[in-house]
């Protein structure tokens, strides 16, 4: 028996393992790559395919290219976009869409029961902002977002994009969150919300002035903010020329009364010649003199009394308020016509409001102003518009709009600033509805001045004339219900105004709509008065019209910035500047769909 050394016998089992897995491994690494050969020929052998199926299509089929964010551009040659620099896409013939073949359009989908000639199926990514031209494949993935494609199905009628109306799946809609609302009459309230200033009423404010020359002597109302009441003494001036005024008078009582009475013979004659006669008209133009520096009928009466000439002339307030303003002080000399009190009565006080010159047609007299001031929180105040400044301020561009407030506790102060709000009901033909004026009659130089009688102003005492024939009077216009649709239902552009429509279950067709301003409801939601273009009933797209709209755009359907859609695109030249993102070469847009683009760039 051949004995072997244990150690030598476990070297050997060592060098045959080694010896199968370096054979192993080689035979994987030669399967390795020709696995790899054969996925990689396979592949180029594909896309060659591919290719050349893809040219032969293109050269056939390509109608034009054109830009799938800019469906307006169009080239006869593939090049970038003029306007974003993004890569032009072909539009075939017979497809409704840029990069969409038409043998797309004619596959058969009986399981899903679409009709090629009517509609096609077609998946896309839900967000509007990535622009996604789309796939037929639906399993494919949105190259911008990474999200799947949704399916959408596109009307395609007898002439691709001649039908406006989009179609999406159930789920698609539900994806997209879409809700509509019936276009219905609805009560509307304007709310204007703008702010003001307090300031007086400058028909009871007044200015008390020295009515002759003098030395105060005395002062009563002696500081600012004091509240007098009408006919209260004021100051106390010694005037020379009032005592000599006095004098005048007393005198030429004294000379009446000394004169003896004519005879009858003499009544007949002359009665200016008589001197008695002379005598009384020196009195009455003495008493004239003192009237009108001041002095008051009860002084005078009081003088011819006591015959004896007063030194002092005591001022009076001529109405009630409250001095906002003091010149006067004791020992200071005043000139006739100097300053010495300014009173004004804050118990009605003027509010200037600041609104804009498109709030101006909701603006009437006689509507009814809410008042609030930061200085006095809870409360509030009403007024009532009497009067709209008829120049337009060119630094702030607004109109000053002046409201009447009854202020009996004085608690809004001059200066003040405060919030108004104005509610306007909505009226026929999305016009302010405008209210009654509170009289028959009106003052022609002070409308707010109203009766039901025919009164003289209690201003300026002028007859008071029908309210009719006030300048500015409007005509009442009742408030009624409108036509209406949500603000989120309108696509605005600046220009026009569209809304989507459900014409069935998962249709939608865009229609351009006339709106008037936004007004709300009674729970403060903001509605669009429908002035032209829906009828009471339809169904109006309030969230996801914008999802609408970018399929719209996709599909060259008439969309919010292309009215026309791909078929009627406005003529646009962008000459060299376009020139240089194509490498020289001229991209030029169609006029309408029958116009073609010849082998120059020519319109044909």
């Amino acid at each position: 028996m051949n004995d072997t050394d244990p150690s030598e016998r476990a070297a050997d089992v060592r060098r045959v393992l080694v010896r199968w897995c370096l054979v192993l491994a080689a035979v994987a690494a030669v399967a390795v790559w020709a696995t790899w050969r054969m996925r990689a020929a396979a592949a180029k052998l594909s896309d060659a395919s591919f290719t050349a199926i893809q040219d032969t299509s293109a050269e056939a089929n390509v109608e034009y290219w054109t830009c799938s964010m800019h469906s307006d551009v169009r080239s006869p040659e593939p090049g970038d976009c003029p306007k974003c620099a993004m890569e032009l896409m072909p539009k075939y013939f017979g497809s409704d869409g840029p990069g969409v073949k038409p043998e797309i359009l004619q596959r058969d989908y009986p399981s899903r029961g679409l009709q090629p000639a009517r509609t096609k199926l077609w998946y896309m990514c839900t967000m509007p902002e990535c622009n996604d031209p789309g796939s037929d494949d639906p399993n494919s993935r949105c190259p911008v977002c990474g999200m799947k494609r949704e399916s959408v199905m596109l009307d395609t009628g007898s002439g691709g994009t001649d039908t406006p109306e989009v179609s999406l799946s159930e789920r698609a809609r539900r994806l997209a969150e879409l809700a509509t609302e019936p276009v219905v009459r609805r009560r509307l309230i304007k709310r204007i919300r703008t702010v003001g200033k307090v300031t007086y009423d400058e028909t009871r404010r007044k200015m008390v002035s020295a009515w002759t020359d003098g030395r105060i002597d005395r002062l009563f109302a002696d500081f600012t903010g004091m509240i007098v009441s009408k006919g209260d003494h004021l100051v106390e001036i010694y005037s020379p020329e009032l005592v000599s005024a006095q004098e005048e008078l007393l005198q030429a009582l004294r000379a009446f009364e000394a004169m003896k009475p004519e005879p009858r013979a003499s009544a007949r004659a002359d009665s200016l010649a008589s001197p008695r006669r002379r005598a009384e008209e020196l009195i009455t133009s003495a008493q004239r003199k003192l009237e009108l520096l001041g002095i008051t009928t009860q002084q005078i009466v009081e003088l011819k009394r006591t015959n004896q000439a007063v030194t002092h002339l005591v001022v009076h307030a001529p109405l009630g308020g409250t001095i906002v303003r003091k010149w006067a002080m004791e020992g200071m000399y005043v000139k006739t016509g100097d300053p010495l009190y300014q009173i004004a009565d804050l118990t009605h006080v003027w509010l200037l409001l600041d609104l804009y010159e498109a709030d101006l047609p909701w603006i009437t007299p006689f509507q009814d102003v809410r008042v609030t001031a930061q200085s006095l929180p809870g409360e509030e105040f009403h007024g009532e518009i009497a009067f709209v400044d008829p120049v337009v301020d060119e630094r702030t561009r607004t109109i000053k709009v002046r409201v009447n407030v009854e202020n009996p506790d004085r608690r809004l102060k001059p200066e003040m600033f405060v919030t108004a709000g104005i509610d306007v009901a909505v009226g026929e033909g999305g016009r302010a509805a405008t209210p009654d004026a509170r009289g028959a009659y009106a003052c022609p130089m002070h409308p707010w001045e109203t009766d039901d009688t025919l009164v003289i102003c209690p201003i300026c005492e002028m007859d008071m004339v029908p309210v009719e024939s006030i300048p500015g009077y409007t005509t009442p216009r009742a408030a009624v219900a409108v036509l209406s649709v949500p603000c989120e239902a309108v696509m605005r552009t600046g220009q026009r105004a569209l809304v989507y429509i459900e014409t069935e279950p998962g249709a939608y067709r865009g229609l351009e709509v006339r709106v008037g301003p936004v007004a709300q409801d009674e729970n403060g939601r903001r509605f669009y008065p429908v002035l032209d273009g829906l009828t009471e009933g339809q169904q109006v797209v309030t969230r996801g019209n914008f999802v609408i709209d970018s399929q719209m755009q996709i599909a060259g359907k008439p969309s919010l910035f292309n009215a026309r859609g791909l078929g009627s695109a406005p003529s646009h030249d962008h000459g060299d500047e376009a020139g240089k993102h194509n490498g020289g070469k001229t991209v030029r847009h169609t006029l309408t769909s029958g116009s073609r683009i010849s082998e120059e760039g020519r319109l044909e």
